[in-house]
């Protein structure tokens, strides 16, 4: 279908300028995350309006430097947001700890009378335009069993093969018997076996965009190689395995924490930054954020802008294409806003979007998820 758009030479999400030809959605603004307040699912969420200090939700927040993992006050989707600051060959740039249910681990937590056997965490991330190298950690759901933080199990969510993201887990009970000794004891910790994902999230060409990154852990039966741990990347699904045993029969803890990480092994290869915004924690699917109406699609910024063309699908392959640009896009124009009418907000609907420039033969893949 194609109708009408208006276009606007205003940005948000902090655009920024890529090198070479490369083109992405930079984002689709974002309504404020609404949730009923009697919601159980929902265990923790942050869109980060204010500073992490100002939420009780954590339990520790690392700066790495006096510049490395702070808030910015419009370095998000839609306001606020976290800014990591790597400087050249810095390795660890901060965290942010967030602990919950039933843990040993010391007297702050949310919920610490419950036990949670399945969740969800979603975050929305930002690779500064240019961006080179893989750094290594993003975010961890554990089970801290002790005091001094011995692990039970770690569903690692870290750089993994041809700059994507992949899943990497690995337990700390043995025979049902705990084995580490202490906090990240990888000498001791049985790996499960890293699956890859296929969408280059820290490459050059898919850097200055956001990107919604979503992770499932669901812990096994007792005694049985029944555990899940799901990635997905803009909404679709990159690495997935039901068949994990998590923990034997071991049950004096599950699941009581996830980390957002800024650790690179290796070092970062230049000074430059990455954000996070839309931190949530769930014991049901998250999906990515809702679109405020009417949907308005930012673009990033290349050198040698031209006119630009955009496509909306209802699935993440293009197969079901709901709305067109009729006709070029000006190339002085950053952001679109689409007719309600084609892209209506429905329960469990989710739209991609796709971009190039105008005569370019290839598309963008379809990425930046919204309902």
């Amino acid at each position: 279908m194609k109708t009408p758009v208006t276009l606007a030479l205003l940005s948000f999400g902090m655009s920024m300028h890529l090198t070479g030809s490369t083109l992405r959605v930079l984002s689709v603004a974002t309504s404020p995350e609404s949730f009923p307040a009697d919601d159980r699912s929902v265990i923790f969420r942050d869109e980060f309006d204010v500073p992490p200090a100002g939420n009780p939700g954590y339990v520790e927040h690392q700066k790495g430097n006096p510049q490395g993992f702070t808030h910015s006050p419009d370095g998000g989707l839609r306001g606020g947001g976290m800014t990591a600051v790597f400087e050249k060959g810095q390795v660890e740039n901060g965290s942010l700890k967030v602990f919950f249910g039933r843990t040993p681990a010391g007297s702050r937590g949310l919920r610490k009378d419950e036990t949670f056997r399945e969740i969800y965490w979603r975050v929305y991330v930002k690779h500064e335009a240019g961006w080179e190298g893989n750094p290594a950690k993003f975010g961890r759901t554990t089970c801290l069993m002790s005091p001094d933080w011995k692990q039970g199990f770690i569903a690692h969510v870290w750089g993994g093969k041809n700059n994507c993201l992949c899943i990497d887990p690995a337990t700390g009970i043995v025979d049902s018997n705990p084995v580490t000794t202490r906090y990240n004891d990888f000498a001791n910790l049985k790996w499960l076996g890293a699956r890859h994902g296929g969408i280059p999230v820290f490459s050059s060409a898919e850097s200055g965009r956001w990107v919604c990154v979503e992770s499932h852990v669901r812990l096994n039966s007792p005694g049985k190689a029944d555990g899940i741990f799901q990635l997905w990347v803009d909404g679709k699904l990159e690495a997935s395995r039901h068949d994990i045993n998590w923990h034997g029969n071991w049950d004096d803890y599950a699941i009581n924490a996830v980390f957002l990480e800024n650790h690179w092994n290796d070092g970062s290869k230049k000074r430059q930054s990455r954000w996070f915004d839309h931190f949530v924690i769930r014991t049901e699917p998250i999906g990515p954020a809702t679109a405020a109406r009417p949907v308005t699609i930012g673009r990033t910024v290349s050198h040698g802008d031209t006119p630009w063309e955009v496509e909306i699908a209802k699935d993440p392959d293009g197969k079901e294409i709901v709305w067109k640009s009729s006709a070029p896009i000006p190339s002085a124009a950053i952001t679109l806003t689409v007719d309600d009418r084609s892209v209506p907000h429905a329960p469990g609907v989710t739209y991609w979007v796709r971009i190039r420039k105008a005569g370019e033969a290839e598309w963008s893949p379809w990425h930046s998820p919204f309902r």
